[in-house]
């Protein structure tokens, strides 16, 4: 028989083995699911890692990269324009503009603030004073750097919170602008650009032209040179911290290509003298305008072209006066006047109706044509050719030209280059004109040939006058510099225009109409030319506004410089001989000099012809 106590213990046991076992399952799960989860999590952070390293790698770095890197224009350098001789004529010069950018300022002002504050809480903490900006937040020091009031600078900025560009100085020399970023002020940045520059402004600034803030060339030269002087910007890319300041660049995407430098014909000398005294004689003779030309007739070289008033292209407050701004020597066309009686002359030389000693009767000083009275300054009688240039006779031009077919004249005109453009390829340049062929009648053909009825300009009549310098040969009229031989076309004999140049010594002689256009030690060629303007309502001609012109050559015996000159409205004096052959002279005189040709003509006969 069992103890009573041993089947108690038995009894009391049995539970207990349940509930060991019951543990040990619920531990088992506890186990489990611990390793459940751990896998899960060691899963979800191998699948984001491949999610970020490999799925989205590239994405992500190019969002990394757009926060640090950025891609720098390198601004390329523009070419310079020179003269002949290698003068510079327009340059560009780097100014830099420092800007701020005035959102991001206040983003990082209001975080610096907000860690100021924490930190008076906790003054030991280093990673908050790690989190302090080490730029400059001091807007007053900013604004007395730059030049303007710190309280104009702060309205600013609190007027537009959301800004990303506000200007605060442009046109600073670099090494200024290099002074104020030293001092490391917030959010303050910096761009450099090149500014044109015309070290010679006044005398070249209608030939030249100018170009706009971005550095295209929309005047004259600069905008006719504008592709061979523009260069290719360059790509850099840099890298930024946080706040927007440049750490360094990361590596160079394409080099800039700076602008070629054009070598023009020009001679900035006998520019910046023609310039000199056309405002002279402009302003002395109360006229409108004054504008000159000279060429080189061996080579078709523009040498030197300049108006009076003209503009200062380094002034932007300057630039208002449209008509200071034109090329009037390209631009303009006018009926150029007895100018254009050589060229009657050498027409009808070439006819082979003519001879230099071909008398042609001019009594009495008029001539009726089609209800239309040609007159002369008085009754000069029977006028050899030369004598028709020397008396500037409008009726023995007229009656040459009438004796000739009515299309020998304006076909002659044609061939020399007028009613067209020249080869300059200025902007703007004007084709002048030539009447249709259905208008060439008798009236029109005789007002013709002395330079009425017809529109030139004054770049188209120093070309014609060089054509007759150069023997008859025509050079293309160029503003570039001729290296080796200049082309030319034979435009007419050479011995029409050998004659015609002596015809024109009369006119410089004594007892001619343009005396003060001589220079001592030359022998000088030209032709006067007094046109009265068209009234500005096309109702026939003014009365009391004239055109001024004297176009010449020197020296005779063998040109080298061919000079046009045209006077506008000048008061008082007005005939060509008067106004604009000294002008030529001393342009002319100054030239030669400069140019070291050698005289030829005796000062000593000239002392004694004076006597």
């Amino acid at each position: 028989m069992k103890s009573p106590v041993v089947a108690s213990r038995r009894t009391a046991n049995r539970p207990s083995s349940v509930s060991q076992r019951s543990t040990v399952e619920r531990d088992s799960w506890r186990f489990r699911i611990l390793w459940g989860v751990t896998i899960f999590i060691f899963v979800l952070v191998i699948g984001r890692a491949f999610l970020l390293q490999v799925v989205q790698h590239k994405f992500l770095q190019a969002k990394a990269d757009a926060m640090v890197l950025s891609v720098d224009t390198i601004p390329a350098h523009r070419g310079m324009l020179l003269d002949r001789f290698g003068t510079p004529l327009a340059i560009s010069t780097p100014l830099t503009t420092l800007w701020l950018d005035p959102k991001e300022y206040l983003q990082q002002k209001a975080e610096m603030e907000d860690t100021q504050a924490k930190l008076r809480k906790d003054p030991n903490s280093k990673s908050l004073k790690l989190k302090l900006p080490k730029t400059n937040f001091d807007l007053g020091a900013l604004a007395l750097a730059v030049g303007i009031d710190p309280n104009q600078l702060n309205a600013q900025i609190q007027s537009k919170p959301r800004s990303r560009y506000l200007s605060l100085k442009r046109q600073m020399r670099p090494e200024d602008a290099d002074v104020v970023m030293s001092r490391k002020f917030q959010s303050v940045y910096k761009q450099t650009d090149y500014q044109r520059y015309y070290p010679q402004a006044q005398p070249n600034a209608q030939i030249l032209g100018l170009t706009n803030r971005a550095g295209k060339g929309i005047e004259g030269l600069e905008a006719n040179f504008d592709e061979a002087l523009t260069g290719h910007d360059g790509k850099m890319r840099v890298m930024h911290d946080k706040q927007g300041n440049r750490i360094k660049d990361v590596d160079l995407i394409e080099s800039e290509r700076p602008g070629e430098d054009v070598k023009l014909s020009i001679d900035g000398r006998i520019q910046y003298i023609m310039y000199r005294e056309l405002a002279a004689s402009g302003i002395a003779n109360n006229a409108r305008s004054a504008t000159a030309v000279a060429l080189d007739p061996q080579t078709g070289e523009v040498l030197a072209m300049a108006s009076w008033p003209s503009y200062n292209p380094n002034d932007p407050d300057g630039l208002n006066n449209k008509d200071a701004m034109r090329n009037r020597a390209v631009i303009d066309s006018f009926e150029p006047g007895s100018t254009m009686k050589p060229f009657t002359i050498s027409a009808a030389l070439e006819s082979g109706k003519y001879q230099p000693f071909t008398q042609v009767n001019t009594s009495p000083g008029s001539l009726t044509i089609a209800g239309h009275t040609i007159h002369d300054h008085g009754n000069n009688g029977m006028l050899d050719l030369k004598g028709i240039i020397v008396k500037s006779s409008n009726v023995g031009a007229a009656k040459i030209a009438l004796s000739l077919p009515s299309n020998t004249l304006p076909l002659f005109y044609e061939r020399i280059g007028f009613g067209k453009k020249t080869t300059l390829g200025f902007p703007g340049e004007s084709r002048g004109l030539i009447l249709p062929e259905k208008l060439w009648n008798p009236a029109e053909v005789a007002t013709m040939s002395y330079g009425y009825g017809i529109n030139v300009s004054l770049i188209q009549l120093a070309q014609g006058y060089a054509t007759i310098a150069a023997g008859g040969v025509q050079h293309p009229v160029t503003l570039r510099k001729v290296e080796g031989t200049a082309p030319g076309k034979r435009l007419f004999d050479e011995k029409i225009a050998s004659e015609v140049i002596t015809m024109m010594e009369g006119v410089t002689a004594p007892g001619g109409t343009a005396k003060q256009a001589a220079i001592p030690g030359y022998r000088v060629a030209g032709k006067t030319g007094t046109a009265h303007k068209l009234r500005p309502d096309g109702r026939g001609y003014s009365e009391t506004e004239y055109r001024g012109l004297f176009v010449g050559l020197a020296p005779a015996s063998h040109p080298r410089i061919v000079i046009a000159v045209v006077v506008e409205n000048p008061v008082g004096q007005y005939y060509g001989g008067l106004v604009a052959a000294p002008i030529f002279a001393k342009i002319m005189t100054e030239s030669l000099r400069l140019m070291n040709v050698p005289m030829d003509k005796s000062l000593a006969v000239e002392k004694k012809a004076g006597k």
